[in-house]
């Protein structure tokens, strides 16, 4: 049987396939010039689209020819805003459904067989409205999206041969717009999320912070100051491409020269940054990464002392600086740090693992409403199997008031969300509440008071921790 998995990202995106027969698993990753697919599209009011590595290698060309370059999509799905090509209009889930388009129509040319279904690894803090675009943007592409899995977690999946024998892991997945560590517990083919934490922090902004210092030594040079932003879209993309480059030949060398043409009043211009200067460069962002994986950790309640591993994924994390920099901290506290061969694609790889063995998911802790004497009144227990819907709860109201308040909360008493629901006042009709959590792993609940049903409320709920079996 054939399975896909897609990891996708803000700047890149790896799809890989499973086969798995009668003698095991073998794996097939799909990209270009043998990486992921770069995450960009380009629109034309009169041209066929382009995506991929063409519109990275072409991008300041395409401009010119009057082509619209789209990347970061991936960060408004769930929003609002549009795309105005001439007088056409793109939403983030057309754009996102084209590239699902791309890759799939990719996959199928090499591999000979049809891309139908995937799981898709998403950030641990993709919203509902986030999840909801996701899927019909896929679906729109004609993939079926068998089931969502958080990206670390994933990772784990497919990492599991790597750090055999460990119980508690923190998934390390560093990307090109965000960085997730997650706790993982694992007995078995059981495994538990502990806690997560996540950061709006990347590999692009690494670049940007680059290509912004760069700049500035430039403009010194040059004697013609002039902001960052007020260069033109030409310039900006060639400093920012050259260095991302630098970035990664100082994984491996001591300094990277940036050569850059036509920039500013220069027809041509040569930079050095050695290795030493980009770690004083980001020094506070490698920090602020680090940050997360003892937030993570707090969350779950647990020292470092007490992890296993640590398991390094997403193209950032081929830095030598964070590797340096988890590795003093492994030291510290007797902690393997494992990063895997094919660091870029263990992502999509354990989501492909997933889509042929559809995990039975189970909810980590209680879910329910927080009561005036501090207990908690469960919607959901500890254990539940997902998806799940509640029977309708009624709520008494106890004070002559005109809303009633409702503090959702874990089985640890942290507040996953607020509802306040208009009221007559003093009555004994009540609340009425029901709830139910979908294979998208978020919770949605309905409350409606008995005398204005209209002015009931709803909301979504996309903190919880879920535990699953995958064997």
């Amino acid at each position: 049987m054939v399975s896909y998995g897609i990891d996708f990202g803000t700047t890149n995106t790896a799809v890989i396939e499973c086969l798995f027969t009668g003698h095991g698993m073998s794996t097939t990753k799909y990209g270009e010039n043998e990486q992921p697919f770069p995450s960009l599209v380009a629109l034309h009011e009169e041209k066929p689209p382009l995506f991929g590595m063409e519109v990275k290698r072409r991008r300041s060309q395409l401009k010119a020819d009057g082509y619209i370059v789209i990347s970061s999509f991936k960060s408004i799905l769930g929003t609002n805003q549009s795309i105005s090509v001439g007088t056409k209009r793109y939403t983030s889930i057309g754009v996102t459904a084209l590239f699902f388009e791309y890759i799939k129509a990719s996959v199928e040319q090499r591999s000979g067989s049809v891309m139908s279904d995937a799981v898709i690894a998403i950030p641990v803090d993709f919203t509902p409205e986030q999840r909801d675009a996701l899927r019909r943007a896929a679906t729109q592409a004609g993939i079926n999206v068998r089931s969502l899995v958080s990206e670390p977690s994933a990772a784990y999946i497919y990492s599991k041969e790597e750090i055999k024998g460990a119980s508690n892991v923190a998934v390390f997945d560093w990307g090109g717009g965000t960085l997730d560590v997650s706790i993982i517990s694992a007995d078995g083919g059981n495994i538990h999320e502990l806690a997560v934490a996540g950061k709006r922090l990347g590999g692009n902004d690494i670049d940007e912070m680059i290509a912004r210092h760069l700049h500035a030594r430039i403009m010194q040079e040059s004697g013609i100051p002039k902001a960052f932003a007020d260069m033109s879209g030409a310039e900006r993309d060639q400093i920012i491409d050259r260095s991302e480059e630098a970035k990664k030949r100082l994984s491996t060398e001591d300094f990277a020269l940036v050569r850059l043409m036509k920039y500013g009043e220069k027809a041509m211009t040569r930079q050095n940054i050695t290795l030493e200067e980009f770690q004083k460069l980001t020094s506070a962002r490698i920090e602020d990464a680090v940050e997360v994986l003892y937030q993570a950790a707090r969350k779950a309640s647990i020292s470092l002392g007490q992890l296993d591993a640590i398991l390094m994924v997403g193209g950032s994390c081929e830095m030598q600086l964070i590797v340096k920099r988890l590795e003093e901290i492994g030291e510290e506290y007797h902690i393997p740090v494992v990063r895997p061969d094919n660091i870029q694609w263990a992502v999509a790889g354990g989501a492909a693992i997933l889509s042929e063995r559809k995990p039975s998911y189970k909810l980590q802790s209680d879910f329910g409403v927080l009561l005036s004497d501090d207990s908690i009144y469960p919607i959901f227990e500890a254990g539940t199997q997902v998806p799940c819907e509640s029977p309708v709860l009624t709520f008494g109201v106890v004070e002559d008031t005109t809303n009633a308040v409702f503090i959702l909360v874990d089985g640890n008493k942290n507040e996953l969300e607020h509802m306040v629901i208009p009221i007559k006042g003093f009555t004994a009709e009540g609340l009425r509440l029901k709830a139910s959590i979908g294979d998208d792993m978020i919770a949605r609940i309905e409350i409606k008071s008995t005398y204005a049903e209209e002015m009931g409320k709803t909301a979504c709920v996309n903190q919880l921790a879920f535990s699953y079996c995958i064997e």
